[in-house]
């Protein structure tokens, strides 16, 4: 293949001549985004006094009879719907 001049136009004519990824002496002071900062980390929970944290087993279950208590309501009603009337 031949080597393209310098001076020759046409289809890569107006491509730069250096390697990609080298930054240019008009950005070269500033700095990249995202690495001038250190990673954000997540906000960390507060810490849980053991009294605290032996009502997360009630809660689930708490939670858990509250969905049977919805999901049999919902059930019941479509039931009595459907009923014929006397």
């Amino acid at each position: 293949m031949p080597a393209m001049s310098a001076d020759e136009g046409g289809l890569l004519g107006d491509l730069p001549r250096r390697r990609p990824g080298t930054r240019s002496a008009k950005r070269a002071d500033q700095t990249v985004r995202g690495r001038s900062s250190p990673p954000k980390r997540a906000p960390q929970e507060p810490q849980r006094t053991a009294g605290e944290a032996a009502t997360d087993p009630l809660r689930l279950a708490v939670g858990v009879a509250e969905a049977g208590l919805k999901v049999a309501s919902r059930i019941t009603g479509e039931l009595i719907r459907r009923v014929p009337r006397l």
